[in-house]
């Protein structure tokens, strides 16, 4: 018999193991090509309107710590430009794929995770803040039904996987 849970919990296990393959074999190329397009529509409306004008000359590191992942994000003519591995970095945001999903879902107020050391922000800790702050105040609405649906289920049975 078909049980779903334990389906959903294989499933959400086996997910940072696959994403660490994907980052060590996917090329570098596809997947700065596929980070860079994601990002600069989902902060289309920031980058045009200079929201995001704190990145000029400036180098914020994501790293998730559990699929091995790390890139840079700066601002160049207005687009978002992404570096793997990372040029330099004037900031680090760095968190497990749990943390940052439940941020972005707004499960978890981001403050939470910085005090329980869950969220770090290394280097420059303004440019961090600034980069926190304004991803706390843009909502999930601008992402299509499914994906939002995806990301809130995704972090559920994540969080439920770490208890």
């Amino acid at each position: 018999m078909f049980d779903i849970k334990r389906a959903n919990q294989k499933v959400v296990s086996a997910i940072p193991l696959i994403m660490r393959r994907v980052n060590h074999y996917a090329p570098k190329a596809v997947q700065v090509r596929v980070l860079s397009l994601a990002l600069n529509q989902f902060f289309q409306q920031e980058c045009r309107s200079g929201e995001l004008d704190f990145l000029l000359n400036k180098s914020v590191v994501i790293e998730v710590t559990d699929y091995q992942l790390a890139f840079g994000i700066s601002l160049v003519d207005k687009r978002l430009q992404v570096s793997l591995p990372a040029q330099k970095q004037d900031s680090l945001i760095k968190a497990s794929s749990v943390d940052f999903l439940q941020m972005i879902t707004n499960q978890v107020d981001p403050d939470t995770l910085f005090f329980r050391r869950k969220l770090v922000i290394l280097g420059d800790t303004e440019l961090g803040l600034e980069c926190k702050n304004l991803l706390d105040s843009i909502g999930l609405e601008r992402l299509p039904k499914p994906i939002i649906e995806g990301l809130h289920w995704l972090t559920a049975h994540q969080v439920a996987e770490q208890l």
